[in-house]
């Protein structure tokens, strides 16, 4: 797999932001039993509202606090802090057995990636029904996978009113910086070997929401996480640069400032390298309105409250 093509489903594996939730909407199963849900493994049937929820995506695992359904979770993955009081265990989404899953004894597990199907295979024929739910390539992805963990856990309304917050939040945001950052040009980076990811991406829309332009799209003919060359980057000439590598790689605006040819670019010369905790910005759950705040308080600040809300600003 792609270095940078896995970094959406891994980075959120590797690295992670926490924000200190309130209790989520309360909800009512709205649906019968069975119900069959299409993820990107196709149609999942799901015999029976699930109570013993394993989630292997720390996405996933925000997704189902958000929309009520923590209390049917007995256990996530080690990379899902958020929430805090997730049960989080050892495991990693890429065991080698999904047999080491049956010590949790889930009756549906979320997956975020599952090379080849191998564990999807491995967990149908010891009869767990498994979703998969892969990085987002869009923000209407996100909202997709909400309402997927809603219908399949029995929070269909709660599912709608996260999808309905996260939007308006972002709607917010967005007319609260109004044209401050239209046309400024930027550059994200995802580790320190200049890999980025491009406007066709959930980042990348983010801050196109805001007007701003991705220095990487001209790169980013072969894949939508480019790896960057410092020539480029340097003839670029980014006016802001957004450092999401600051836990992998330990990078700040003093030592990106420092690598060769660097020091030339507006971004350092004017003091606009910012740095943006990893897993905010790759992760595609509710805190990705989280992450546009955080963005538009460096662009504009005191316009928006950077503070991490809630999984994602909800009620």
């Amino acid at each position: 797999m792609h270095r940078c093509t896995a970094a959406l489903a891994a980075f959120a594996l590797v690295l992670g932001g926490c924000a200190s939730p309130r209790s989520s909407p309360a909800s009512t199963p709205s649906v019968g039993w069975p119900v069959t849900v299409t993820a990107a493994n196709g149609p999942v049937a799901i015999a029976a509202r699930p109570v013993r929820i394993l989630s292997l995506s720390a996405s996933a695992t925000q997704m189902l606090y958000a929309i009520g359904a923590g209390p049917q979770v007995v256990a996530v993955d080690k990379y899902s802090i958020d929430p805090p009081q997730a049960p989080r265990t050892s495991m990693t989404g890429y065991e080698d057995s999904a047999e080491s899953y049956l010590t949790v004894k889930p009756d549906l597990v979320i997956l975020a990636s599952d090379a080849g199907g191998t564990l999807e295979a491995q967990l149908k024929a010891l009869h767990v029904t498994t979703m998969l739910l892969p990085p987002a390539t869009t923000l209407g992805d996100t909202y997709a996978q909400m309402r997927q963990l809603g219908a399949a856990t029995g929070h269909t309304l709660a599912a709608g009113a996260a999808v309905a917050a996260v939007r308006a939040r972002i709607a917010k945001i967005v007319a609260t910086v109004g044209d401050r950052a239209k046309g400024l040009t930027y550059y994200q980076e995802l580790d320190n070997t200049l890999y980025t990811a491009t406007s066709h991406t959930f980042i990348g829309e983010l801050f196109g929401r805001l007007g701003m332009v991705n220095v990487a799209d001209l790169a980013g003919k072969s894949s939508d996480y480019p790896q960057l060359s410092a020539e480029y980057l340097i003839q670029a000439n980014p006016q802001y640069v957004f450092l999401a590598d600051t836990v992998c790689c330990a990078q700040n605006a003093a030592t990106f400032g420092a690598r060769p040819g660097f020091d030339t670019l507006r971004a350092v010369r004017d003091g606009h390298v910012f740095p943006v905790t990893d897993s905010l910005a790759s992760e595609w759950g509710p805190r990705v309105a989280d992450f546009l705040a955080t963005i538009a308080d460096d662009i504009a600040p005191g316009s928006v409250t950077p503070t991490a809300s809630p999984l994602g600003g909800l009620p």
